[in-house]
Order: structure tokens, then C-alpha cells, then sequence
């Protein structure tokens, strides 16, 4: 969707083509992500259908969604109603893309556990567990916390004496 070799210009046909061709080889899971985090769902809507239409089967992919324009969640969303069932994210947001100039962290991984409460897609994990643990990693790393879902939780718990 955003690569920073090839930029917002990236030629869907062939990213079917070369997941294809891994997949023939053997790949069990195909990763596909958004280096830069400049794809938003129309773009992923995109990249999709070149996939439908190169026959590949969405249930061996999986999607990388970088937040730098704040489209990773969307995106995530997005990819998992279309039929990818696994997922990148991380506490805290942390990552980035060292060789992508400007691309920051991925996908929180509390604010995702929030947006699929209720859904089929709710995995039975302790959100408010992994934003103590977000927290934490980002205080230790000395990095701000990208996760609009621990923010709001951390706010309603009790200060600590």
C-alpha cells in the first residue's frame, strides 16, 4: 500500500503475483504490509481485489499496518472483514521502519482489543492487562504510549499512593 522503493504507486497485480509464487513454493503465511503507513482502505480495497482476482486464498495471509497517518486500525478492520485472520500489532504501538523515513509504530494492539470488543472477532485476551504491560515497555523504553485505548483506560484507574 506504501513502500518507501516504490511509494504510493505500488503495482497490486504483482504483489498477487510474487504472494502467489511464494505460496507455490511453500509459504505457509504470506505477510503483507503497509511500510509507510500511507495506505488507508480504499487502498487495501485495492490491493485485495488483485489478490481475489490472482486466486489467492485470504485465510494464509496476514497484515503489517504501520500507524503513521493513523489508518492502521481501519486497515486492520478492514483486512480482517475481507478474510485475513492474522495480524500485527504491538503494546503501546511501538516499531516503526528504521530505512522508512517518518514511518512510525504500528497498530496498538490495545486500541485493536478495544474496537473488536463484541464482535466475532474478540479474542479472549485481558485488555486491561496488556495496556499495564503497554505502559510499562513504553515507561521503561522512555517512549510515549500511541495507544488511545491505554490512555483512556491508565485515566480511570485510581492513582496510586
Amino acid at each position: 500500500m506504501g513502500c518507501p522503493y516504490e511509494g504510493l504507486d505500488v503495482d497490486y497485480d504483482r504483489v498477487a503475483r510474487i504472494t502467489s509464487d511464494l505460496l507455490d513454493m511453500g509459504c505457509y503465511e504470506v505477510s503483507l504490509g503497509d511500510t509507510i503507513g500511507t495506505g488507508n482502505f480504499s487502498a487495501f480495497y485495492k490491493m485485495a481485489e488483485a489478490l481475489e482476482q490472482g486466486g489467492v486464498d485470504f485465510d494464509v495471509l496476514a497484515a503489517h499496518f504501520h500507524d503513521t497517518y493513523g489508518q492502521a486500525l481501519p486497515n486492520i478492520l478492514v483486512a480482517l472483514e475481507s478474510g485475513f485472520r492474522t495480524v500485527d500489532t504491538s503494546v503501546g504501538g511501538l516499531g516503526g521502519c528504521p530505512y522508512a523515513k517518518g514511518a512510525s509504530g504500528n497498530a496498538a494492539t490495545e486500541d485493536l482489543l478495544w474496537a473488536l470488543k463484541g464482535s466475532e472477532f474478540e479474542p479472549a485476551i485481558d485488555l486491561d492487562a496488556v495496556a499495564e504491560t503497554g505502559a510499562w515497555i513504553c515507561d521503561k523504553l522512555g517512549r510515549s504510549n500511541a495507544s488511545k485505548c491505554s490512555t483512556a483506560l491508565a485515566a480511570k484507574r485510581p492513582a496510586s499512593a
